[in-house]
C-alpha cells in the first residue's frame, strides 16, 4: 500500500483502533507538512531529496514471508530480531532466562496503563523551542511518521537486575523493494536499580529505514547501548534516539554512523544526579553525508553529561555533528561537555560541527570545543621510511584518531573492528 494512501486511510480512523493514547489529529497535521530539509537547522547537512521523490510504500506485518524468516539465521547469542522493523521471535535467541521481557507496546500499556503519559503522543513532545517562542515540530517530522506507522515493541529489565551479557538488538531487511519505508519502534525500559548492556547492529538496508527509539531509565539503574550502522549501500536510514533519565541513573550511548544515515538523539536528564556520557565516531564516503543530532537538557539538578565525537570524510564526502546543550532553569550544579574532533582525508571532503549552549541557570559548569585537520604528512612520511606503504599508514593513523574514544563493550570488539574494517577497504576501492 502506497504511504500517501495509507495516511489517507488513517485519517478516516482506519489502523488507529490500538493507539489510542496518540493524538493522532496532531500527527496526521504535522505529517501533512513538507518534510524537513537544509532550511531547517537541525537538517542543513543533510539531503531529503530522495525521501521527498520517491513514491513510498508501507510493509504490512503480514507481508514478511515465511521463505526469509526461515533463511534468516541469527549466529549473535542472546539476540533480539527484528526483519523489516517488526520483531521477530522465530529469529531471536534472547535466553527464557534473561530478565528481560519483550512485549507488544499494545499488550504492555495494557499491564501498565499509566505508562502510556510517558510516551510520545503528540508532535510537540519533542518540538524545538525557537528564540522566537515558536515551537518548531519539523525537525522531528520523522518521529511523527512512526509513531503513526509502527505497532512498537517494549524491552523491559526487571527490577534491580545486573545483566552481565551483552544483549542484541539485530534489525535485517528482505529488501523486497527499494520503495518500501520501514518503522521500526522500540521502547527500552529499565526498571529501578537494573543494570544492562545492548548492542544494537542495523544491516544493510536498500529502502528507507526510519527507525525510533524511546528509552526509560528508572532511578539508580545504569544502562550501556552500543548503536552500530553498517555501510548502506544504496538505502537510507533516518534515525530517533530519545532518552529520559531519571534520579542516580546513568545512560553510556555509544554511536557509529555511516553513510547515507542522519541520527537525531534526544537526552533528557530529568532529576537530580542523572549523568549521560555519550561517544561517538561518524564516518561517511563517496558523495554521500553523514549527519548527527545530539541535544541534551539538564532538568534535575546536579545532572552531568559528557560528548565525544569523530568524524572522517573521505573522497568528496561530507560528516557532520551539531551538539547542542540545554541547562535549564533551577538544575543548578549541571556540569555539561561537548567535544568534537574531524579529519579529512583529502581536500574535496568537508566535515561540520556545531556546539551550542543554551543555558538558563548561573551555578553550572559548561564548555566545548571542534577542531578540524588533516592526516599529518610528517607521521606519514616517517611511516613509509619504515617501510608502510602511504595507504596503510594513513589507516593505522586513522585508527589511532578513532580510538581516542572508544566504542568498544563486553563483547562487541570484534564487531566494531570489522566495521571500521570495512569502511577503510571502501576508502581503498579504486
Amino acid at each position: 500500500m502506497y504511504l500517501k494512501e495509507y495516511i489517507n486511510k488513517l485519517r478516516t480512523g482506519k489502523f488507529l483502533d490500538k493507539k489510542k493514547w496518540l493524538d493522532q489529529s496532531a500527527l496526521l497535521e504535522t505529517i501533512s507538512e513538507e518534510i524537513p530539509d537544509s532550511a531547517t537547522e537541525e537538517w542543513k547537512n543533510f539531503k531529503t531529496n530522495s525521501i521527498k521523490d520517491t513514491s513510498w510504500k508501507v510493509l504490512l506485518e503480514n507481508s514478511i514471508k515465511p521463505a526469509y524468516l526461515k533463511k534468516e539465521h541469527n549466529k549473535l547469542p542472546n539476540s533480539i530480531s527484528f526483519i523489516d522493523g517488526h520483531y521477530s521471535l522465530e529469529t531471536s535467541t534472547l535466553r527464557n532466562d534473561s530478565d528481560i521481557n519483550v512485549s507488544s507496546l499494545s499488550d504492555y500499556i495494557h499491564k501498565n496503563p499509566e505508562f502510556k503519559s510517558t510516551l510520545f503522543n503528540n508532535p510537540s513532545d519533542y518540538a524545538e523551542n525557537r528564540l522566537s517562542g515558536i515551537k518548531d515540530k519539523k525537525p522531528t517530522y520523522f518521529i511523527s511518521l512512526n509513531s503513526l506507522l509502527s505497532s512498537g515493541t517494549v524491552i523491559e529489565v526487571e527490577k534491580a537486575k545486573n545483566i552481565s551479557e551483552t544483549i542484541n538488538i539485530i534489525h535485517s531487511f528482505s529488501n523486497i523493494d527499494s520503495e518500501i519505508l520501514i518503522n521500526p519502534y522500540i521502547i527500552i525500559v529499565c526498571k529501578e536499580g537494573s543494570k544492562v548492556s545492548f548492542q544494537e547492529i542495523s544491516c544493510d538496508v536498500e529502502s528507507w529505514n526510519n527507525t525510533l527509539k524511546e528509552v526509560f531509565i528508572r532511578k539508580d539503574s545504569n544502562l550501556t547501548f552500543s548503536s552500530l550502522q553498517e555501510r548502506i549501500s544504496t538505502g537510507i536510514k533516518t534515525s530517533s534516539i530519545n532518552c529520559h533519565i531519571d534520579e542516580n541513573a546513568e545512560l553510556n550511548l555509544k554511536v557509529l554512523n555511516r553513510e547515507r544515515s542522519k541520527e537525531d538523539i534526544r537526552v533528557f536528564l530529568n532529576k537530580e544526579n542523572s549523568t549521560a556520557n555519550i561517544s561517538g565516531i561518524i564516518l561517511s564516503n563517496n558523495k554521500n553525508e553523514s549527519d548527527v543530532f545530539c541535544k541534551v537538557t539538564h532538568i534535575g539538578r546536579a545532572s552531568k553529561s559528557d560528548q565525544k565525537w569523530r568524524l572522517i570524510s573521505a573522497k568528496n564526502s561530507k560528516t557532520a555533528v551539531n551538539g547542542k546543550i540545554c541547562v535549564n532553569k533551577n538544575a543548578k550544579g549541571s556540569d555539561a561537555s561537548f567535544y568534537s574532533k574531524s579529519l579529512l582525508l583529502n581536500k574535496k571532503a568537508t566535515s561540520f560541527s556545531k556546539p551550542e549552549l543554551e543555558i538558563q541557570e548561573d551555578d553550572v559548569k559548561c564548555k566545548h570545543g571542534a577542531s578540524f585537520g588533516e592526516i599529518d604528512n610528517n607521521s606519514v612520511f616517517y611511516m613509509q621510511s619504515r617501510g608502510i606503504k602511504k595507504k596503510d599508514a594513513i589507516i593505522l593513523l586513522t585508527h589511532a584518531f578513532i580510538n581516542e574514544i572508544g566504542l568498544e563493550i563486553e563483547g562487541n570488539g570484534d564487531m566494531i573492528k570489522n566495521l571500521i574494517d570495512d569502511f577503510f577497504n571502501e576508502i581503498k576501492e579504486k
